[in-house]
């Protein structure tokens, strides 16, 4: 009975799998791959066996929303954001970098920064000459979307430069405070004297980006000056730099030019005093930043002005002993060569003077015919024995 029990029921659970089947695959025939999530077969449950849901994106706001998640925002705000962003990162991430400066104790470490300084400040003069280029880009562009491009080129590089001269200041003071805590002795002086001159040379890069600026803001200026006088040649000098200086460009050239008879013109003529207005604006902005910096170098120069002149007057110095020690080490060579000379001269009349005392020795000592009494002793004694 059991047996027959079984048997019943296995072939009622093959029906229900059979029929289970059969309403799976006609569902999926009807649905067409757009209806609920479908089950394997077999499975009586809803929720078992379900593939997981594919993870759904956080609602952003409408500024930070992509066209990736398929809605419609400002592409253009989130890219310059993102960008900023990351460029803010990689500025702080150098920063860092170049604050973990070597160990100033050690003669090795402060070389070493000396060294790296130098590199900065030759950097920092290769971008004077990339801004100047970019200048003269802009000043001969007369396309808008050009000139817009250069203008962010300019910002870019004229902040990168910036952050560059801060962090010089910077370690320049801390090799200050470094030398400041060591005691005086040769060495000291020596790391003051290299301090000094590095702090020279960064100043000099400073009055070379400031005179760069200046050029190019009377350029500009220039410039802007001509664009209106074509427009309208009567204009006053004083109207001329009203319009150039106003923050309230826009709206005083539209006043005073929207009235000519060329109106095509002067709307041309006026986005691009809008436009030289905002480098002008932003060359001005640069050379106050640079002045309170050549201001700080220069005030940490004043207080150094004795070290420099120590400075130039042993660098001086060391020249002219430089020449005498050659003269000397000349005078040194030659008078060498002549006391070699002479040493060998001497030893060879030792020499001589050796052997012909030996050979008067041996003449004499060794009583040779001729020589001495020996010849009247002998002639003595033959007559002596002959008597």
């Amino acid at each position: 009975m059991s047996y027959s029990f079984s048997r019943d029921r296995t072939a009622e659970l093959r029906g229900s799998a059979q029929l289970n089947s059969n309403n799976y695959n006609n569902q999926n025939d009807e649905e067409d791959g757009f209806g609920p999530n479908r089950r394997p077969m077999g499975t009586s449950n809803p929720y078992l066996q379900q593939p997981p849901a594919p993870p759904q994106p956080a609602e952003l706001p409408p500024q930070q929303r992509s066209h990736d998640w398929g809605y419609l925002p400002d592409q253009h705000n989130s890219e310059r954001e993102l960008y900023e962003m990351r460029n803010q990162q990689q500025q702080q991430q150098q920063q860092k970098a170049a604050l973990a400066v070597s160990d100033l104790s050690t003669t090795s470490g402060f070389f070493d920064q000396i060294d790296r300084l130098k590199y900065d400040i030759d950097a920092i003069n290769t971008r004077v000459d990339q801004i100047g280029n970019l200048h003269n880009n802009a000043l001969a562009s007369f396309n808008e979307q050009q000139s817009k491009q250069t203008a962010r080129e300019l910002e870019k590089i004229k902040t990168d430069t910036q952050q560059k001269n801060t962090m010089i200041k910077t370690q320049i003071q801390e090799l200050e405070n470094s030398n400041g805590r060591l005691p005086n002795n040769p060495d000291t002086q020596m790391r003051r004297s290299q301090t000094a001159a590095l702090k020279k040379r960064f100043l000099d890069t400073i009055q070379r980006y400031q005179d760069v600026e200046r050029n190019y803001q009377l350029k500009y200026r220039q410039r802007i000056e001509r664009q209106i006088r074509i427009v309208k040649p009567d204009a006053s000098q004083d109207e001329v730099d009203d319009i150039i200086d106003s923050d309230d460009t826009p709206q005083v050239f539209a006043q005073s030019l929207m009235n000519a008879s060329r109106q095509g013109q002067s709307k041309a003529v006026l986005s691009e005093v809008q436009t030289r207005h905002d480098d002008i604006k932003h060359i001005e902005k640069t050379i106050v930043e640079l002045h309170q910096l050549f201001m700080d170098m220069q005030m940490m120069v004043e207080q150094q002005g004795e070290v420099l002149n120590t400075v130039e007057q042993n660098a001086d110095e060391t020249a002219v002993n430089l020449k005498e020690g050659n003269s000397h080490l000349t005078r040194a060579i030659a008078i060498a060569k002549s006391t070699r000379a002479k040493k060998w001269c001497c030893l060879f009349l030792c020499i001589g003077i050796c052997v012909m005392i030996g050979i008067l020795v041996w003449w004499f000592a060794f009583g040779h015919v001729g020589v001495g009494g020996s010849s009247s002793t002998e002639s003595s004694n033959t007559n002596s024995t002959a008597t």
